[in-house]
C-alpha cells in the first residue's frame, strides 16, 4: 500500500512509531556511559531498524527522512562525546552518511516491489475482464447456436402449422355462425378461438426471433418513437392502474434507426413493465444522453427481478409470467443489438427492475456510433 492509498491517521501513526523508536534509540546513547562503547556500538545499529521500517512504508522519501533524522539525533553525541577522538568521532560521522545510503536502497527496492505490485494487479484485473468477455461471447455463441437452431425448424414450422391453423380458423368461424348465443357450444367456441389466436401469436413471435429481419436504418427522432408508445400503451396501463410518467432531462437527439423495430422493442419494455407493477402504482420512461449514447430507461414499481433469474431473461422462451412467450425480451435484444446498442436490466430504487434502452448516436459522418 503506498503513501498517497494510506488514511491520514494511518500515516500519522506510522510516523509516530518511527519518531518514538528513533527517540527510545537517541535516548539509550545519551543516558548510558561512555565507558560502556560495546552498548553504543548495539545502539548505533538500533537505528537502522526505523530507517528500513521507513523505507518500506514510505518509499525511497520516508527512508532518507527518516535516515536524516537519525543523523540529527545522532550527530550532537557524535560530536560532544567523541569529538576528543577524532579518528573514532570520523567513523561516526561516516556512519551518518551509511544512514542515508540505507535509507535510499530500501526505499528504492520497496518502490520497485510497490510497482511490481501494481503491474500485477493491472496483469490481474485485465485478465479479469477478458475473462468475463470470453464468458459474454460463449453466452453470445450459444445464444447464436440456438438461433440456427430456430432457424432452420422455423420454415418448415410455418408451412405446417400456420396452413392448418387457417384451416381451422375458417372452421370455427363457420361453427361460431351457425351456434345460438348464451349456449355451451358457442362458449366452447369463443374458447377455441381465443386459443388459436394465441397459437397464431406465438407462431409470429416465433417466426420473429429465429428469422429476423434487418433494420431498415435511417435518421429518426426517438422522442417521437417514445410518444407513440406512450399512446398505444395508454389503455393497458389504464387497465391495469398504472400511471406512466415521463422525465425527460434532455431532448434526445435524431437517431439512426428502424423506428418500428425500436418502438416494437420500448413497447415490449414498457408493457412488461407494467404488468409487473401492482395497481396504483407509477411506471416511469427517463431520457438522457450518456457519452455517445441515447438511453431510454423504463422503471417499474414490480417486485425486481431474482438474481438467478436476471442472466436467464434474454434466452428463448424463458418468462417469468403466468402467460407469455418468453420471446419479447429474445426478440428485442437481438433488434436493438443489430442497431449497434445494447438492453441492460438492474435493480430499481425503491424495488422495482430498471429496463435501460442504450443506442449509439450519430457520428459526424452520419453513420450510427458501434456499427460496423
Amino acid at each position: 500500500m503506498t503513501h498517497s492509498k494510506l488514511t491520514a491517521g494511518v500515516v500519522f501513526r506510522r510516523w509516530i512509531a518511527l519518531l518514538s523508536g528513533l527517540l527510545a534509540v537517541s535516548i539509550l546513547h545519551y543516558t548510558t556511559n561512555p565507558a560502556e562503547a560495546w552498548l553504543h556500538n548495539i545502539y548505533q545499529r538500533l537505528y537502522y531498524a526505523p530507517i528500513v521500517l521507513g523505507a518500506y512504508w514510505f518509499g525511497v522519501r520516508g527512508g532518507l527522512l527518516t535516515a536524516l533524522a537519525a543523523a540529527l539525533a545522532y550527530w550532537p553525541h557524535i560530536h560532544y562525546t567523541w569529538g576528543a577522538n577524532a579518528p573514532y568521532a570520523a567513523s561516526q560521522y561516516a556512519e551518518l552518511v551509511i544512514f542515508q545510503a540505507a535509507g535510499l536502497l530500501v526505499g528504492f527496492l520497496a518502490d520497485a516491489q510497490r510497482r511490481l505490485t501494481w503491474q500485477y494487479q493491472a496483469a490481474a484485473a485485465s485478465l479479469e475482464v477478458a475473462n468475463r468477455d470470453l464468458r459474454e461471447s460463449q453466452a453470445h455463441l450459444m445464444r447464436a447456436d440456438r438461433l440456427s437452431a430456430l432457424g432452420e425448424v422455423a420454415a418448415g414450422l410455418a408451412h405446417e402449422v400456420r396452413n392448418p391453423l387457417a384451416s381451422v380458423e375458417g372452421a370455427l368461424e363457420i361453427v361460431a355462425s351457425r351456434v345460438a348465443a348464451d349456449t355451451p357450444e358457442a362458449e366452447f367456441t369463443s374458447i377455441a378461438r381465443r386459443e388459436l389466436r394465441r397459437l397464431e401469436t406465438l407462431l409470429s413471435e416465433f417466426l420473429s426471433y429465429a428469422r429476423p429481419r434487418g433494420p431498415e436504418l435511417r435518421r429518426a427522432s426517438l422522442h417521437d418513437v417514445i410518444e407513440h408508445v406512450v399512446l398505444l400503451i395508454k389503455p393497458e396501463a389504464e387497465r391495469a392502474s398504472v400511471a406512466v410518467v415521463r422525465e425527460e432531462a434532455v431532448r434526445l437527439p435524431d437517431v439512426h434507426m428502424d423506428p418500428e423495430q425500436i418502438r416494437q422493442v420500448l413497447f415490449n419494455i414498457v408493457l412488461n413493465g407494467i404488468q409487473a407493477s401492482p395497481e396504483r402504482t407509477t411506471l416511469t420512461i427517463r431520457t438522457g444522453l450518456a457519452a455517445q449514447w441515447a438511453v431510454v430507461e423504463v422503471q417499474d414499481s414490480g417486485p425486481g427481478i431474482p438474481a438467478g433469474q436476471r442472466e436467464r431473461l434474454f434466452d428463448p422462451f424463458f418468462t417469468t409470467k403466468s402467460h407469455g412467450t418468453g420471446l419479447g425480451l429474445a426478440v428485442s435484444q437481438r433488434i436493438v443489438t443489430a442497431h449497434g446498442g445494447r438492453i441492460d436490466i438492474d435493480d430499481g430504487q425503491p424495488p422495482g427492475a430498471v429496463v435501460r434502452l442504450v443506442l449509439p448516436l450519430p457520428t459526424r459522418t452520419g453513420a450510427a456510433t458501434g456499427q460496423s
